[in-house]
C-alpha cells in the first residue's frame, strides 16, 4: 500500500508560512521492512519500556535476521517467556534492561535460558498511547 508523502521537513518549532513541498507516493513496507522474510510484528504489553516510548499496545517491527548489538531494543525469550528490553553486553556479561525505573535490570546467568528472538527496528503506536509515556 502506498501513501502520500510530502517531501518537506515539518518543524517542531515555529512553522514556515510558505512551505515549498513536493508530493509523491511512498510504500511503507519498502521503507520500514528491509528483510521481509525475517520480519514480523508483535504487540507489546506492560509498561517496562515506557521510557523508550513503547507503551502497552504498541506494535513492534522485529527483524530476526539482525544481530543484536549493545543498546538495541530486542525481543528475547527468557526462560520460555517473551520480553522486550534493551540489550546491554560486554565481554563478561549480558543484561536485559528495562526503560522504566520500576523494574530491575536482568543479568543473564548460566542458569537462565535466554535467546534474542529479534531486533526491534520500528515502533508503531497510537499517539494517544504515547501520553502515558510522558506522565
Amino acid at each position: 500500500m502506498e501513501l502520500l508523502y510530502y517531501e518537506t521537513a515539518v518543524a517542531a518549532g515555529f512553522p514556515s508560512p510558505a512551505l515549498d513541498y513536493r508530493e509523491e507516493r511512498i510504500d511503507l513496507s519498502r521503507e520500514l521492512i528491509h528483510h521481509p522474510l525475517s520480519t514480523f510484528i508483535v504487540e507489546c504489553t506492560g509498561d517496562s519500556m515506557m521510557g523508550a516510548f513503547i507503551p502497552p499496545k504498541a506494535r513492534l517491527l522485529v527483524d530476526r535476521s539482525l544481530t543484536a548489538v549493545n543498546g538495541n531494543i530486542v525481543v528475547a525469550v527468557l526462560n520460555g517467556e517473551f520480553t522486550v528490553k534493551f540489550i546491554r553486553k560486554n565481554d563478561h556479561a549480558c543484561w536485559l534492561v528495562p526503560a522504566n525505573s520500576k523494574y530491575p535490570e536482568i543479568k543473564i546467568t548460566a542458569e537462565m535460558d535466554m535467546q534474542v528472538w529479534g531486533v526491534v527496528t520500528h515502533i508503531i503506536t497510537d499517539t494517544q498511547d504515547l501520553r502515558t509515556c510522558m506522565r
